[in-house]
């Protein structure tokens, strides 16, 4: 009896260790692993076994966490004391999921439901690599005399799906040195549509550039600044870089 009230207050309870079978993925990749229960000094009825996406966000001038998305493994399962059990898991990370760096990270928390009892969880960080086209388009930005200096995941009061953008900082060298004062670059990018967005600015303007497309028909849905053109994306993209300004 003694021990069960112990354990409600998460003295000697159950213990949670997710092993992921690998740590970088893109957006849209699968995620494979296990999660191993490993049961405390009681026997102790889980109720649900969750992961919780969570990517951090400046706020106030401090990181934030925001829940990118929740998944529900299992539920009702009796751990007996000292007893280990090992649960699947395989989960779908967001298409549209930014890219992790040191600042903002991102990492699976997992947590177990426990009845009366303190939820003991387990917390890992997972690289999130951009896209290929994103990568592309992120190499021909500095092969035209750009340097990336930060990345950050500002707060945006737009009505998206979270509560942040991601912003990727560029300062001008070689021949863009003292024309331009810096770059802006955002990339969204979900199941249909890219839409990439430039912010250039100089001298206190801003000049700003939008490229939206379908994946799978990129010239045929091409828009610049919302107006229709027939040719390549990525070809587009590389002309406005090369311009001097």
């Amino acid at each position: 009896m003694f021990e069960k009230w112990l354990a409600s207050f998460g003295i000697g309870s159950a213990k949670v260790d997710t092993r992921l079978n690998q740590e970088d993925f893109f957006p849209g990749d699968q995620v494979d692993g296990q999660v191993v229960i490993r049961g405390g000094d009681s026997v102790q009825q889980i109720e649900d076994i969750y992961l919780e996406l969570i990517v951090e966000y400046l706020k106030d001038g401090k990181n934030v966490r925001h829940t990118y998305q929740q998944y529900y493994l299992a539920e009702k399962i009796i751990v007996s004391p000292g007893e280990e059990k090992t649960v699947p898991l395989t989960l779908q990370l967001p298409i549209d999921l930014p890219m992790s760096t040191g600042q903002f990270p991102i990492y699976l928390q997992t947590g177990l439901d426990i009845k009366f009892a303190k939820d003991p969880s387990d917390r890992d960080r997972i690289n999130i690599l951009p896209l290929p086209l994103i990568q592309k388009v992120l190499k021909d930005i500095e092969d035209a005399g750009f340097i990336l200096y930060r990345i950050m995941n500002s707060p945006t009061t737009k009505k998206k799906s979270r509560p942040f953008e991601q912003i990727f900082e560029f300062k001008p060298t070689g021949r863009y040195q003292g024309i331009l004062d810096k770059l802006h670059g955002k990339f969204e990018y979900n199941d249909d549509h890219v839409l990439i967005v430039f912010n250039l600015y100089r001298s206190g303007d801003i000049i700003s550039y939008s490229f939206t497309w379908e994946h799978q028909n990129p010239s045929g849905t091409l828009l610049i600044n919302n107006q229709p053109c027939e040719e390549d994306p990525l070809s587009k993209i590389q002309e406005l870089l090369i311009r001097r300004k």
